[in-house]
């Protein structure tokens, strides 16, 4: 009788997979969507930028030190273009 534990693994890797990609759906894992962290607001401004989600994801921290940089219409806040533009680009 052949071992059940390959199948049991591949289903768990499977699964595994597809809740990352379906919880970060226009996010990653380095950053949150941005309709969590904007609160159903089309808007977000520096001070929106919760501590706590700073920790979870340092690459807002970032966001938020370099919040002029991903403001492109200079408009004091950056809307969802602006913030999956800045997130998705590497930032040293």
């Amino acid at each position: 009788m052949k071992s059940a534990r390959p199948l049991v693994l591949a289903a768990a890797m499977a699964t595994a997979t597809l809740l990352s990609s379906a919880a970060f759906a226009d996010g990653s894992a380095k950053y949150p969507p941005f309709a969590s962290i904007a609160e159903g607001k089309e808007m977000l401004s520096r001070d929106e930028i919760n501590k706590l989600d700073e920790k979870k994801y340092p690459k807002l921290k970032g966001l938020k030190s370099h919040f002029t940089d991903a403001d492109l219409d200079h408009d004091g806040t950056i809307n969802k273009y602006e913030y999956d533009l800045y997130m998705a680009n590497p930032h040293d």
